[in-house]
Formats: structure tokens, C-alpha cells, sequence
């Protein structure tokens, strides 16, 4: 194909388009930082973990070896069971709080504990009230303090559990506005004095320094000193979670009952972190492995990275180093489209895209530090694709083939989203109009009783993928999963055009996808409730936890029209306001009371 005068354009059309994709990695906002935390999801589970040597998980079952539902009394018992077994620490992933009279359950435990070297978690709370026990064995430098997660008090264990040699460490896994467990505290702020995380302090406790310090270097990096090694931490003094796979996290993990009733395991100078996978106690989070993921088994995975130094990291000039390598890439475009033909050049930016998604996987393998592997080498897919398009345009031959190959190369909708204005992210404080989606399980609770726990486990997985597999979809963003219920919410954090009908769609999605899988799983019907109003969304405390949720009439009310879904029928139950703001046809049900709602007026998809 012969080179015409104009061919130079295509040169500096690509470079042009490098330099102002990279200036927007180097400014991070909001939305980008969203798709890269899942490109960084991609690379850590892809890519194999090191296994988790040293550590135990012994996961806490519904019932004890006598049947009984587990009580204090069970934990008493697995705490002497474990003493017998001469861990190195033990961690519980539990917080013994209330019921804190010195009866025979609660004596029992306190001696049993105090025989193992002992780390017990608390949560953060919105009540001012100074933790007990001893101080913690923490120490801040530089401006480290302000930058940790902070609450005025905590729910803590009965104070009758912290003698010595029981220390306490913070349970604290907050998600990030996707709702998922990525990043999780190295320590945080109890009433201005700092604590450990769980996996922080069982690692201070493995290798015996006096005291952990968290502190920034000259640069602003946050890093922890566990002895005379410094560990690199993630922004904002975060330990970056590397979640294992199911096989993994298996070969790890013993039955608490069957380890009460059986012999005692040889769990010499290991690390034994105690917790549960039962939904019902409250301690699955969604990770990128999925869903359901224990928060026993975060603890074990981040305690496993610090003891053997292989904490995944993100640096702080990350996005400028990837910045630069985009700029670069840029360079070479502009030096090199000219002189090729489009498939040549089609290939060149395939090469340096493939170039960076190695370059950074290698570093990752070598160093465990994350560089984002996919967003670079879409901006220089990117760029190249628009050069090559205006290049092929000068003749209508090369335009065909070009559109053509572009066409089998790249989704329109990745091109699509990176041609698209970032928006603003607000994360505190913000009143905004929501469409909030809630969904049940009919008779999940029976299953429960009727299901084996392995089996009621991988149903909830499989039926959780799917549902929010549909909502991300659909644009819209997973609250928080309770149970057999996942909490969903449109148009937030984000600004998000026709979201009622966004949720309209994702619920009729949610509903012919999960009555596919009834009959497979062996769970009920799902029920759903959906309602648009103003809400307070922002980083807010409810309880123990502090997440990013959203608080107002809209959002109750949509959880009273999931419930009503029981007795009206339906299986999708429509507020009046969402109903109002949609351009889909919707059947009316009449007027219903609903408790704190009174008389409201119901609709249903057609």
C-alpha cells in the first residue's frame, strides 16, 4: 500500500491519544480506579498463590460433636483441645462480647484461652468506649495516625478473657464501593489509641518483636516494621488481600467438631486462626475469588503473606509508572504507524500492550508489587485503533479492512467505556436520588436444617454469583449481602441514566435466571423489592461496622415490598415512585398495608 503525504497524522493522532489516556491514569479518578481494582482482582487470581505454610483454619460448624448447637461451652472446649495441640498463637476470629457473667461457659473459656499464646478480635463500633486489656503492642511514626480507619469505640470481648497471654487485634474488613473485601486495615483507631489487625498481630506475635510500627517514609508510603524487616503496605496503610482458591483454602482448614471429638492434630509452631463459614454467623464477604468468601479465611491469607513476606503491594507512584509506559508506547506509535501497513501496525500495538500486561504480571511473580496489567495496554489498543482508523480512512479499501479488523479485536464496549468522561465519585455524606433493589430466598431458613453445610455453601455461592453477576450487569452496585438477601442499589455511586429501569430489567433477569437454578440448587423462590427516593449515602457506622451503605424511606421501603412479595404473590413488588419513573409497561396490584408505610399503592412487571 503506497505511503501518502498525510500518513504522519496517524503518528500523532496515536501519540496524542497515549499522552492524555495517560495523564488520565496519572489523575486517577474515581471510575478508572473502579476497573482497575478488577484488572488488579484479575491478576491475583489468575495468577497462582504461594501456598499458605504454617497456618491453620479450624472453621466452626452449626453444631458441636454432640449435636448441640455451638455454644461458649464448644469454644471452652476447642480452646483446651488447641492448648493440648502446642500452636504457636491461636487468633479467633470471633468476638466474644455480652453475656459476660462469670458462669461456668464463660470460666471455662477464660482458663482455656490463657493456656496458648492468644490474639481475640474486636469490632469497630460507634459507641465511645476504650477497649480493655493490655495496650497494644503498636507504634505509629510520622503522619501514619491520621491515615487509618478510625471509630470511638468497639465491641470488644468480656474483659475476664484478656488476661496474659491474650492480646487484642481489630476484625475490621471494610469493602470498597463495589462492596467487595480487597483492602483490609493493618491497624486502626480505637478512642485516638491505635490497634492491630488480626493477621498484623499474629504475625508480631510469630516473630516476636516488642512492638509492630506502622510508619511513612519521606515519600508518604506507608509500610509496617514486624523486627528489622519492613513490609510495604497498599494506600492508606491497607494490607492488599490475595484470596486463595477453594482447593487451598481446603488442604488448610480442619473441622472444629470433628477436631473435638477425633484426636489432637499436631498444630505445633503453627498459626491456628478460629472462625466460621455458617452464613448465619455473619462472616462472609465478597472477594474476588466470589461472593461468599469467610473472613477466617482473609485472616489466614493476609497472615500467611506477612509471615512469609509475600504481601501483595501497590507502590504509590504506580500510576505514574503507568503513565510513563503508556507515554512510551505513545512514542514508539508515533514512530513507527507511518511507516506500516494497518496489520503491521495492528500488530505493533498488540505487541507493546502484550510487552506491559508481561512486564507487570513478571514484577507481580518477582517482587509482589501490583502495576495495573490491563488498563495501560487498552489505552495503547486504544490508540492505535483510532490512528490506524483515521489512516485507513484516506482510502476506502483500507477503511473496509480496518473496520473489519477492529471489529474482531476489541469490544465495542471496552473502547466505548474508555472513550467515556470519568464523572465524579463522592464517597461521604451524600444525598442522592437511588433506586434500591433487595432480594430473599423463600424458606431459606429450612434449608438450612435440611442441607449439609458443604452443600447449602456451594448453592449459596452458585446462587450469589448469579444474582450479582446480574446486577453489575445492569449497573447497578452490591450493597451488602445479609444472609439469603443481597442488597443492591442504581444510580450510585455514579450517576446512572434510566436506573429504574436498569433494576426492572436486572430483577426480571434475577428472577428467570434463579428459578433455572431452583431445581438444581434446592432453594426457594427468590423475592424481590424495588423502590426509587432520595437517600443519605456515604462511609456511615451501623453497629459494629463501618461500610459505605445508603440510609432513607426508599431503601425500607423497598425491604417491606421483598417481604410483601410473600403474601401478594409476585414474585417482583413495585413501589409507587419507582413505578411513577418507568417506561416499562407495569401491572398494578392495588393498595396494600405495609407495616411503618401504611396504605401503598403496588405494581409488578407485566
Amino acid at each position: 500500500m503506497a505511503e501518502t503525504p498525510r500518513r504522519p497524522l496517524a503518528g500523532r493522532v496515536a501519540l496524542g491519544l497515549c499522552l492524555a489516556l495517560a495523564a488520565l491514569i496519572a489523575w486517577q479518578p474515581a471510575p478508572l480506579v473502579r476497573w482497575q481494582e478488577r484488572a488488579l482482582d484479575a491478576l491475583l487470581v489468575l495468577v497462582p498463590a504461594p501456598p499458605t505454610t504454617g497456618v491453620t483454619v479450624i472453621d466452626i460448624p452449626r453444631a458441636d460433636d454432640t449435636g448441640a448447637p455451638w455454644s461458649r461451652a464448644s469454644s471452652a472446649r476447642l480452646a483446651a483441645r488447641l492448648a493440648e495441640a502446642s500452636p504457636r498463637v491461636v487468633g479467633w476470629d470471633v468476638v466474644f462480647a455480652d453475656d459476660c457473667a462469670p458462669n461456668a461457659a464463660n470460666l471455662a473459656l477464660t482458663a482455656t484461652l490463657s493456656r496458648s499464646a492468644t490474639v481475640l478480635g474486636f469490632l469497630l463500633a460507634n459507641q465511645s468506649e476504650a477497649l480493655p486489656g493490655p495496650a497494644p503492642a503498636l507504634a505509629l511514626g510520622g503522619d501514619a495516625g491520621t491515615r487509618l480507619w478510625s471509630a470511638p469505640g468497639a465491641e470488644a470481648p468480656c474483659e475476664t478473657f484478656l488476661s496474659d497471654p491474650v492480646t487484642l487485634a481489630s476484625l475490621s474488613l471494610p469493602g470498597d464501593t463495589e462492596a467487595r473485601v480487597r483492602r483490609v486495615p493493618a491497624a486502626v483507631t480505637v478512642a485516638t489509641l491505635a490497634w492491630p489487625s488480626l493477621p498484623v498481630e499474629l504475625a508480631r506475635r510469630v516473630r516476636a518483636p516488642s512492638a509492630v510500627v506502622l510508619a511513612a517514609d519521606a515519600s508518604g508510603a506507608l509500610s509496617l516494621h514486624l523486627g528489622p524487616r519492613a513490609v510495604p503496605l497498599d494506600r492508606d496503610g491497607t494490607l492488599r488481600l490475595r484470596p486463595r482458591p477453594a482447593a487451598m483454602r481446603a488442604a488448610r482448614t480442619l473441622d472444629a467438631a470433628a477436631l473435638l471429638s477425633g484426636p489432637v492434630p499436631d498444630l505445633a509452631d503453627r498459626v491456628v486462626i478460629v472462625g466460621s463459614s455458617v452464613p448465619q454467623r455473619g462472616g462472609l464477604r465478597p472477594t474476588a475469588m466470589g461472593p461468599l468468601y469467610p473472613s477466617v479465611q482473609i485472616a489466614a491469607d493476609l497472615t500467611a503473606d506477612l509471615i512469609a513476606d509475600q504481601l501483595p503491594w501497590r507502590p504509590a507512584n504506580a500510576p505514574w509508572v503507568e503513565a510513563a509506559a503508556l507515554a512510551l508506547a505513545g512514542l514508539i506509535l508515533a514512530g513507527m504507524l507511518p511507516r506500516l501497513a494497518p496489520l503491521a501496525g495492528v500488530a505493533l500495538a498488540l505487541t507493546l500492550a502484550l510487552v506491559w500486561t508481561g512486564t507487570a504480571t513478571t514484577t507481580y511473580l518477582a517482587t509482589n508489587r501490583l502495576y495495573d496489567p490491563l488498563m495501560p495496554a487498552l489505552g495503547v489498543l486504544f490508540s492505535a485503533t483510532a490512528a490506524i482508523l483515521l489512516q485507513a480512512a484516506l482510502t476506502a479499501r483500507a477503511e473496509r479492512a480496518l473496520r473489519e479488523r477492529m471489529g474482531q479485536l476489541l469490544p465495542a464496549v471496552v473502547v466505548a467505556r474508555l472513550a467515556n468522561d470519568p464523572g465524579l465519585l463522592r464517597l461521604r455524606g451524600e444525598r442522592r436520588l437511588v433506586t434500591a433493589l433487595f432480594t430473599d430466598l423463600e424458606g431459606f431458613t429450612a434449608a438450612t436444617v435440611t442441607m449439609e453445610p458443604e452443600a447449602l455453601i456451594d448453592a449459596l455461592d452458585r446462587y450469589f454469583t448469579v444474582v450479582c453477576a446480574v446486577i453489575l450487569r445492569h449497573g447497578g452496585m452490591i450493597d451488602k449481602i445479609v444472609g439469603d438477601a443481597v442488597h443492591a442499589l442504581f444510580n450510585a455511586p455514579l450517576d446512572q441514566p434510566g436506573h429504574v429501569d436498569a433494576a426492572l430489567q436486572a430483577a426480571a433477569e434475577i428472577v428467570a435466571q434463579t428459578e433455572a437454578l431452583r431445581a438444581s440448587l434446592g432453594l426457594g423462590r427468590t423475592r424481590i423489592g424495588i423502590e426509587t427516593g432520595a437517600a443519605i449515602l456515604g462511609d456511615v457506622g451501623s453497629g459494629a461496622r463501618i461500610d459505605y451503605t445508603a440510609h432513607g424511606a426508599c431503601v425500607n421501603l423497598a425491604a417491606r415490598l421483598e417481604a410483601a412479595g410473600k403474601a401478594l404473590g409476585p414474585a417482583v413488588i413495585i413501589g409507587p415512585a419507582a413505578a411513577a419513573q418507568s417506561t416499562q409497561p407495569l401491572r398494578a396490584l392495588g393498595l396494600h398495608e405495609l407495616r411503618g408505610f401504611g396504605p401503598v399503592e403496588v405494581f409488578t412487571l407485566s
